[in-house]
This record gives C-alpha cells, structure tokens and sequence, in this order.
C-alpha cells in the first residue's frame, strides 16, 4: 500500500505500464477521507495529454523514482476527463465514471459485500437515519494530495 507521505516525497515522479512504458507525470493524487490511504493520482504529459488523466493506485507501485501503475497504456489514454472542483473534491458521479472506465468497483462497496455490510451499505443507513432519501451528496470522499 502506497501512503501519502510516499506520494509526497516523489511529487513529478514519472507513471509507467507495468511493460515499461512511460505515461506521465504524477501531477497530483485524492486521498480517501474514509481510509485516509491515496486512491486516485492525476498524471500529465505523455499519454495522458494536456488535460491528464485519473489512474486508481489500486495494485500500483512505487520504487526507484517511479510509479508502476497496473493498466495498459491505451485504458490510459481512453480515461474519461475529470477534474477536481475548487475546493480540491472530486464529484462522486465523476468518480464513479472513472471507476466504470477501469472496470474496478469502489472499496467501500467491496467491503464485506457478502456478508451484506460494508461502507455502501452503512453509508445508506446513516442517510435514512438523518432523514434522507439515501443517496451520496454530490461530494465524494476524496481529497486533494500534493506532492512536494
């Protein structure tokens, strides 16, 4: 697991495909405000374009001055635009366009998902607890990171 204080330390650090392929430049990553574990970095230059793009850490790692991410080049470059607002949140709709694109399902829902708990499920109970209709605000949980 790579931890903020990782991603502060390499800020500018180049990404790669686990093949070796350079696709940019770590610009800046979210952290999840529930876990407080980076879950998210943006890269730019390269592949990503002028605009960059969202890569998961999920299974990425960090190591002699770069970042190995565990997607193709071409899903890289394909990643829907997203952008953090001025406050530094990424929206959760945003988000889960991202999490569609990699074909990766949101931790808090993989969270005991059997055993019919996990964050999604506490998430809605919360909401039908304080009234409302069960649904996300329109706020994610992540935050903005910088490096260094």
């Amino acid at each position: 697991m790579i931890t903020e204080q990782q991603l502060a330390d390499v800020g500018g650090c180049t990404v790669e495909t686990v093949q070796g392929q350079p696709v940019g430049l770590l610009d800046y990553f979210l952290v999840d405000d529930t876990t407080g574990r980076p879950d998210w970095v943006r890269i730019t230059d390269q592949v990503a374009g002028p605009g960059g793009a969202f890569v998961p850490l999920r299974q990425a790692e960090l190591g002699d001055g770069h970042l190995t991410v565990p997607y193709p080049e071409s899903l890289i470059k394909s990643a829907p635009c997203a952008g953090v607002d001025p406050n530094g949140v990424l929206s959760v709709a945003e988000e889960q366009r991202l999490f569609d694109h990699y074909g990766i399902r949101d931790v808090r829902q993989e969270t005991h998902a059997e055993g019919g708990a996990g964050w999604a499920k506490m998430d809605r109970a919360q909401a039908i607890r304080e009234g409302t209709d069960g649904h996300e605000s329109s706020r994610s949980r992540l935050r903005l990171g910088r490096p260094a």
